[in-house]
């Protein structure tokens, strides 16, 4: 398996050293403060890759059937103190609380994967997408997913500019379940609203999720420095990405090229733009697609590609899209950092 060795001298606030970077549950964890900048009237795409807290441990009492959409863990009613929060039908755009949860597989093959839960019943949770095999015993974490009130605070606390609409407002947009982006904004006096539900009617969007190891996208309004804090978990990032869109994240605290990102092994690969997985990153306030045609990333020209070597480069705290030929998990190499 591939690993990506990423020089942190620039990265005075993370001193994280794995042995083994397939197995997290033996590495420290450092929370980081990640500064963003923005620039007035420039959007921008911003990964999630910094955890909320860990909420619970545990392992797998039984071994899962690749293609499972449950698993069991170790001990009774084991879930009895989470209770995930609804996202059906339209309470994907307006749930009721925070109760959005992920599952990070923290041990075996597929340390680094991150599943959506959808709902717990004793010691069973439910997630969103197919399990692949899991044996008996495999270690995981339970965290409390992000939502826009995680990211960017609400009320007092809110980090972003506020105003009436998305016309005088810092705007968030989110891929939704359906791969369309929906636009919020911090009315002021209000909370969060969707720019199509605004004024003392409109719906508390305070907790529509935007995942851990996906992203949004931001359009400020002047030009400043905003932080987004979290664990940063020192692991491989496995997310699951639906038949429509995902946005995805840089999982690393630095920079990575595409070429040594280790993404080229997840990835539908074809000569042609047409036939491969589209990659599409946010450039001079466009999405430019790129793709991998079996030998090389390109930029997508003319249903063929211009060869981008090594110049194709993720920042830190960056993200692009992704939209596939069919519904997959991607993974970034496994992180082994050193000074």
């Amino acid at each position: 398996m591939k690993k990506t060795n990423l020089a942190l001298a620039s990265l005075s606030l993370l001193t994280l050293i794995s042995a083994n970077p397939l197995h997290s549950a033996d590495v420290g964890t450092v929370n980081l403060s990640l500064p963003i900048n923005l620039t007035s009237g420039s959007s921008k795409m911003v990964g999630v890759f910094l955890a909320r807290p860990v909420e619970a441990k545990g392992e797998l009492n039984a071994a899962v059937t690749s293609g499972a959409t449950t698993f069991e863990a170790y001990g009774s009613n084991f879930f009895s103190g989470f209770t995930a929060a609804s996202e059906s039908g339209t309470a994907e755009y307006a749930p009721a609380s925070d109760n959005l949860f992920v599952v990070e597989f923290t041990s075996g093959p597929y340390t680094g994967l991150i599943k959506q839960v959808s709902s717990f019943s004793g010691s069973i949770a439910t997630v969103k997408g197919a399990l692949p095999a899991l044996d008996a015993g495999t270690r995981f974490v339970l965290r409390k997913d992000h939502t826009l009130a995680s990211l960017f605070g609400d009320g007092a606390s809110i980090s972003l500019q506020t105003g009436s609409s998305t016309a005088n407002s810092d705007v968030i947009s989110v891929l939704d379940s359906q791969g369309v982006m929906k636009r919020y904004f911090y009315e002021g006096g209000r909370g969060w609203r969707s720019e199509l539900n605004r004024g003392v009617s409109g719906a508390n969007r305070a907790n529509v999720r935007v995942s851990l190891g996906t992203g949004f996208v931001i359009a400020p309004k002047a030009t400043k420095t905003i932080y987004l804090a979290g664990e940063y978990r020192g692991t491989r990032s496995r997310i699951t990405i639906p038949g429509s869109a995902a946005i995805v994240a840089n999982p690393y605290p630095v920079s990575v090229t595409l070429q040594n990102s280790g993404l080229a092994d997840y990835l539908s690969k074809d000569a042609s733009a047409a036939n491969a997985d589209s990659l599409r990153f946010l450039e001079g306030g466009r999405y430019v697609p790129y793709h991998h045609t079996g030998t090389k990333f390109v930029k997508s020209v003319n249903g063929g590609g211009i060869d981008v070597g090594t110049s194709k480069t993720l920042q830190q705290g960056d993200a692009f899209l992704i939209q596939p030929s069919v519904g997959k998990d991607v993974a970034f190499a496994p992180q082994y950092l050193t000074k």
